[in-house]
């Protein structure tokens, strides 16, 4: 793939979409309807007495927030009291940061959430990990250093283990290691989202699609993927494939999974998690999470909520790898030049309310990032 150069009427299709952004509410009024009218279809409630937010900001769960804000608060001061200056001046933009990535988040829950939304079915839930002796709450995104991340969990329950670097990234994903939410009970559900500490990490939506599909769909080792998606992608969207290729579903290419991904009869109402949407892995209009954290701020963030959940002390998040090696936010362009402008406009809508809640910006022009 050569990285190139968009046609003046390519141009003219982003310069249009960056010009007019009329059409991003009705698009968010009518996935939050279709998603809306999914969640309620037969599925088990956790509460109807966490059903409704506050009139205010319309946030579920977000009962006990300001008590247990205020308490991580008061641990944070007295552990840093005899720190610099720098460290203070730090830690206020740190919470401004927050600040502004909760109020982007809740202007657009605000606008886009129904008055009555439906509540979360405890099966919603598996994505975020309890540590009960930390009074701790994660929810991860794939792609977005959840390894790590839950590595760091899984060292936190087990303090014997030196470091969390040393367990393997397969067993990082077993899922006995790390309890989650959703094999709660209701009431012991709601007590831990009224007092524990929540956090979550989010990235470029287009970059987290891009590593995804690098991971998934180019590394031979991983042959459920391509037994599971690959295949199916293949037969359906290459002209003319190959025996090999249908049956081994190694050779996905880039504009073909994009394809995939911009079919719904292709991949049905379920994403995989990999590709999923943010609102549906974390809900965050419905989970009121102390600490957004971005990949792109990622030491600053894990340094924050490290220090705010009251663990900076018992565990480091592992290093980055010291190979050298092209970042996906580098290969995006090459990619995106591939598909077309067309396409790209069609992937951002896909993922049009992960970009609004999150403050990320229209993707940009190949060569321009």
């Amino acid at each position: 793939m050569q990285g190139g150069v968009l046609s003046h009427a390519s141009r003219q299709v982003f310069a249009t979409m960056r010009a007019s952004r009329i059409f991003l509410g009705a698009t968010v009024v009518v996935s939050v309807v279709f998603l809306t009218v999914t969640y309620l279809e037969g599925w088990f409630r956790v509460s109807s007495a966490v059903t409704r937010a506050p009139a205010r900001t319309r946030f579920l769960f977000s009962a006990g927030l300001d008590r247990r804000t205020a308490d991580r608060a008061q641990g944070t001061q007295a552990g840093t009291s005899a720190g610099s200056a720098g460290r203070r001046a730090q830690e206020d933009n740190a919470e401004k940061i927050q600040r502004d990535r909760k109020t982007a988040l809740e202007r657009v829950c605000n606008v886009s959430l129904p008055e009555l939304v439906p509540p979360l079915s405890t099966r919603q839930l598996g994505h975020l990990i309890v540590d009960d002796e930390h009074k701790m709450l994660y929810c991860f995104v794939p792609k977005v250093a959840c390894t790590n991340w839950k590595r760091v969990m899984i060292k936190l329950r087990h303090p014997d283990i030196d470091k969390p670097q040393d367990i393997s990234p397969r067993d990082a994903h077993e899922t006995y290691f790390l309890p989650t939410l959703k094999r709660y009970s209701p009431e012991a559900i709601q007590y831990r989202l009224d007092t524990y500490f929540k956090f979550m990490f989010v990235r470029d939506p287009l970059e987290r699609l891009l590593s995804a599909y690098i991971n998934k769909f180019t590394m031979p080792y991983n042959l459920k993927f391509h037994r599971l998606y690959g295949t199916k992608i293949i037969s359906r969207f290459r002209e003319n494939p190959s025996n090999d290729s249908v049956q081994r579903g190694d050779d996905v290419m880039f504009k073909e999974f994009v394809q995939y991904l911009l079919d719904p009869q292709a991949h049905g109402p379920q994403l995989n998690e990999h590709w999923d949407h943010y609102f549906n892995l974390c809900h965050p209009c419905r989970i009121h999470y102390d600490v957004i954290g971005k990949y792109e701020t990622l030491d600053q963030d894990v340094n924050y909520v490290l220090q705010r959940a009251g663990v900076a002390n018992i565990v480091q998040f592992p290093p980055k790898p010291k190979k050298a090696q092209t970042s996906t936010s580098q290969l995006l362009d090459e990619y995106l030049d591939e598909i077309g402008p067309k396409e790209v406009l069609r992937l951002h809508n896909m993922y049009i309310l992960d970009y609004l809640m999150f403050n990320y910006s229209l993707p940009n022009f190949p060569g321009e990032r």
